[in-house]
């Protein structure tokens, strides 16, 4: 009878660890690699390089309002917020 009842006992902690196991393995994409265009859109939060465009009017670019910057996205203008989100994508 103890046999029995450790059998059921170790059958028990194994499907557990295997619950647990599937659970703990989700998949997640991997980020895109450096130099990979991303769609982005007005009211994403901008998390790539901030290569900030000072001569805004070179670029044919609108004034952007006080707080906010241009930036370069591989040739790609995201106007950035000053707390990183996206008010405008101009060049798509």
């Amino acid at each position: 009878m103890k046999r029995l009842t450790n059998l059921y006992l170790a059958a028990a902690v194994a499907v557990g660890t295997l619950g647990a196991s599937a659970a703990q393995a989700q998949y997640y994409a991997p980020p895109p690699p450096p130099g990979a265009y991303h769609h982005w859109h007005p009211g994403d939060r901008y998390d790539g390089r901030r290569h900030v465009v000072e001569h805004w009017r070179d670029e044919h670019l609108p004034r952007p309002p006080h707080g906010a910057v241009w930036v370069d996205d591989h040739g790609h203008f995201v106007l950035v917020r000053g707390d990183g989100v996206i008010l405008r994508v101009w060049g798509e």
